[in-house]
């Protein structure tokens, strides 16, 4: 058995069966925080790992607190949130910066349209987002301890490139639209359709930007109906925790398997198929409640936010072409 791929089935599905058995409100951090350290991370020491969820839980605390103070002014809420947008923006100046600016950035939209839209006690969801990730990072030591991977030798430094002012103002412009408009709009289960949308946002080049539009209407809207396929096999089970726990196991073993196995052109693919197939698993489905419907409608939102994106870069590439043949 390949240990690599036990070690992260067994790190993402006893953080999600935490959330299960804690009964708290953001359960979904449970999934999101050991997917993230279990895919993306590349330092998994106490400090490695407490430096990568220290801007995490800063952003979400300074969310809140901004919230606070301004809720009878969204207006200002937006304009912070887009300075803060244009700083993490404009010191990811690598491929590993790209990616880290991912957590502290949808953190921040989670709690803003949270704090803005529902009567959730956002000091309790700051305590579970700190609970979330104590488990997190404490079951990854564990089980780091006792599946350690393969040692690796060598250092190689980052390369970094100037962020341009162009790539800026594309990232500002499109994760403040998407923050914007769930701010108007009372669309909570659509807070979660931020996340191609950074990934897509914080692209170098019109073709990687393509590229991951692409590949993000794959893996999300296939998560989706991963999760949905996955809710109709254990429907009228997922009250009993041994059996929805040996079926959550053996699903995020199977994805797993193909994040270490696969060698093709589609490897990338398959960390986004876990966290998109695992988010609306933990998100919906009780032990009452299958989740179906809301599973459908998040795919549906989905498809929405990533046909949006094509049309956006259709367009700019139509007004460039036309530029240039003018000249």
């Amino acid at each position: 058995m390949n240990t690599d791929v036990l070690r992260t089935t067994c790190i993402v599905c006893i953080c999600m069966m935490f959330g299960k058995i804690f009964h708290v409100n953001s359960h979904v951090y449970f999934a999101l925080f050991p997917i993230i350290i279990a895919t993306k991370v590349k330092d998994y020491s106490w400090k490695g790992l407490s430096k990568t969820f220290a801007l995490v839980l800063l952003s979400a605390y300074c969310a809140v607190f901004v919230s606070e103070v301004f809720s009878d002014h969204p207006f200002i809420i937006w304009t912070i949130s887009i300075v803060l947008f244009d700083q993490l923006r404009k010191r990811a100046d690598s491929h590993a910066k790209v990616g880290a600016l991912f957590m502290p950035t949808i953190n921040w939209i989670l709690n803003i349209v949270f704090a803005l839209h529902t009567n959730m006690d956002m000091p309790q969801r700051l305590h579970e987002v700190g609970l979330a990730i104590v488990v997190s990072i404490c079951v990854t030591k564990l089980f780091f301890w006792l599946l350690p991977p393969k040692t690796t030798s060598g250092f190689f430094k980052p390369k970094t490139t100037p962020v341009t002012a162009q790539q800026r103002l594309i990232s500002v412009s499109l994760i403040g639209l998407g923050l914007g408009f769930l701010m108007i709009v009372n669309l909570i289960s659509g807070a979660f359709c931020m996340v191609p949308v950074i990934a897509a946002a914080t692209q170098t080049s019109r073709e990687a930007y393509l590229k991951i539009v692409k590949s993000r209407f794959i893996t999300q809207v296939g998560g989706c109906a991963i999760a949905a396929i996955f809710m109709l096999l254990i429907a009228g089970y997922q009250s009993d925790i041994i059996v929805y726990g040996l079926g959550l196991f053996g699903l995020i073993y199977v994805i797993s398997y193909k994040i270490y196995t696969d060698e093709g052109p589609h490897q990338e693919l398959h960390p986004d198929i876990l966290l998109a197939t695992m988010l609306p698993i933990q998100l919906y489905m009780t032990n009452s409640e299958l989740g179906l419907s809301s599973t459908f409608l998040r795919g549906w939102e989905l498809s929405c936010t990533l046909g949006i994106l094509a049309l956006f870069y259709f367009i700019t590439t139509a007004k460039k072409r036309h530029a240039t043949e003018l000249h």
